[in-house]
């Protein structure tokens, strides 16, 4: 399959990986009136920005090894770094088993036993991979595994399902990852002119960016919040499907109108975007709470929240850089952004 992707570094992308990160976090603030608005696109455009970035290997040999060094040792090393407490914990009553074979199997929890967590994301992105290389070599085959997606994802819902197994996760997110992947490819001309106009004129691109705001909180309004860690969309399907890609354009005007800023703290935020992922909440959590048991309003709490979102994200800076010196195989290609 023909692909067109540029390997020079974009400053949007990594705009967009760091905005991303910045509503990941936001989003496990839970802030009220704001997690659908949030939730509707946090996910969505990181599985848009992967396909971007994917192209097809030469061989099924090349694409498991690149996937390898980059997502599945990352994902295997920080696991169990995430649930080793857990393990230690538990290796008297044998319940640790448990929680070895819910990493390995991409559950979220096993028998009560902890699992991948947050990592769901990666273990879902490794299985679309393959599921890229394998079946992907063309346009119809890119709409025929989309479509087969959201069939099952659409089924899985109307049945009312709610495991927390990467594995199902695929439904949802393997047709992001299409649009981003056509984007990088067939849709590139176009992509490149839109890209190019929304340089050219910023007036344009902000008063898009208020359009896609407003879409995105109208979408996510009365949608309710999309918890695709469970394959759930929340309330209806189309809904969903326009907040997530208004939210993901909206993402990407805002990195547009910062795509001038080559900035070092946000190309190690971007680089270090599957460590944040795996620990930021062991650093919201105390601060979190403190704000919750305010007295301060909802539109306060919610901008503190925010504030909190961010100075987390900047925290992670001196991590990842800790990381790329004693761990760089956890950030594998990542680094080389830096």
């Amino acid at each position: 399959m023909a692909n067109s992707i540029n390997t020079q570094h974009k400053v949007w992308i990594d705009w967009m990986k760091s905005l991303g990160m910045l509503a990941i976090i936001w989003g496990h603030c839970f802030p009220d009136g704001v997690s659908g608005f949030i939730f509707s696109f946090n996910v969505p455009v990181f599985f848009i920005i992967s396909g971007f970035l994917t192209k097809r290997e030469e061989s099924m040999r090349v694409c498991v090894q690149k996937t390898c060094n980059s997502l599945v040792i990352p994902y295997l090393i920080l696991a169990f770094i995430k649930v080793a407490g857990y393990i230690f914990k538990h290796l008297d009553d044998g319940q640790w088993i448990w929680s070895v074979v819910a990493v390995l199997g991409g559950f979220h929890k096993l028998h009560d036993a902890s699992g991948c967590s947050n990592l769901w994301f990666v273990y879902t992105l490794i299985l679309i991979k393959f599921i890229y290389q394998i079946f992907v070599t063309g346009r119809v085959q890119m709409i025929a595994v989309s479509a087969i997606a959201v069939a099952g994802a659409l089924v899985y819902n109307a049945l009312g399902l709610d495991w927390v197994w990467s594995v199902t996760n695929v439904l949802l997110a393997l047709p992001f990852f299409m649009l981003g992947n056509w984007l990088a490819s067939y849709g590139r001309a176009e992509f490149d002119r839109l890209f190019a106009s929304l340089k050219a004129s910023q007036l344009r691109a902000f008063l898009l960016l208020l359009l896609a705001v407003a879409v995105t909180g109208v979408a996510g309004r009365y949608n309710d919040s999309a918890d695709m860690f469970q394959c759930q969309y929340g309330n209806y399907f189309i809904l969903f499907v326009i907040g997530s890609l208004s939210g993901s354009f909206m993402v990407f005007l805002i990195s547009v109108l910062l795509d001038r800023f080559d900035w070092r703290a946000v190309r190690i935020t971007s680089m270090g975007t599957i460590v944040t992922l795996v620990f930021h909440r062991e650093l919201l959590h105390s601060p979190l709470k403190m704000i919750k048991r305010s007295d301060w309003g909802i539109v306060p709490e919610n901008i503190a929240m925010f504030v909190l979102s961010l100075a987390v994200l900047l925290a992670f800076i001196p991590i990842i850089l800790i990381v790329k010196r004693v761990l760089p195989i956890v950030l594998g290609r990542r680094a080389k952004n830096l």
